[in-house]
């Protein structure tokens, strides 16, 4: 049995010197004054806009400051989380709630129970538990278990046009991606997202071009089944 819960890191984020609580050193310094554009646009904004950034949405409460000492022991605890926090937020909630992290059929039909208006299946990335199921597997399961009641959106892995297709014809109303963005925004800023955002519509459109489909609506597991989007 684990006596003591403690925030998992993952290992690239080790290998690159991260450590939680956060730790100052001659390594994590260079790197900020080397990204001038990072030092002032952001880390030294926010210090002077809002302090030492904090943990956020663990508890009821603001959690401790990312250097404090004791911040495994404040923020690593999920025992306090179960579905009847999730049922406690949809008494309180009144407008739209969408429940992220879905990747079993039971806990979708659960999640839909509890007054969810949408799901996204994923897992995060897997970030964290790096044998998780992709969600474009669970995808098929999770749409057959809650028939139709609410949207189900997906993210998880997306890189490409013809991987958004995919998702789309197994039946996802929508397919989020982050990591390219935020690759592209640290690579060239607002100018980097753009030239992604038009690359990966083109992909798209070209695509739907070979695949002969002129709507996304067309988009169906006929495509699948016919070998087109192996």
């Amino acid at each position: 049995m684990v006596s003591q819960c403690r925030v998992t890191i993952p290992e690239n984020h080790r290998r690159a010197g991260f450590s939680s609580p956060l730790r100052p050193s001659l390594r994590l310094a260079w790197d900020g004054l080397v990204r001038s554009r990072w030092l002032f646009g952001t880390f030294l904004r926010t210090l002077w806009r809002h302090g030492v950034p904090h943990f956020e949405n663990n508890a009821a409460t603001r959690g401790v400051p990312v250097l404090a000492k004791n911040v495994n022991r404040d923020f690593s605890g999920r025992r306090h989380l179960d579905w009847s926090t999730l049922e406690r937020v949809r008494a309180r909630w009144k407008g739209v709630l969408v429940v992220k992290g879905i990747l079993h059929p039971e806990d979708a039909r659960r999640a839909v129970s509890a007054g969810a208006d949408g799901l996204i299946v994923s897992n995060h990335g897997g970030r964290q538990l790096d044998a998780t199921v992709a969600p474009l597997t669970m995808l098929p399961e999770v749409l057959e278990a809650i028939e139709g009641a609410v949207p189900v959106m997906i993210d998880g892995s997306f890189r490409r046009g013809s991987q958004v297709l995919k998702a789309l014809s197994l039946g996802g109303s929508f397919v989020f991606l982050g990591r390219p963005f935020n690759y592209a925004a640290s690579i060239a800023g607002e100018a980097g997202v753009e030239k992604a955002v038009s690359l990966l519509g083109a992909e798209i459109e070209r695509n739907m071009a070979l695949l002969g489909v002129t709507c996304v609506v067309d988009l169906t597991t006929n495509l699948l089944r016919r070998h087109y989007l192996q």
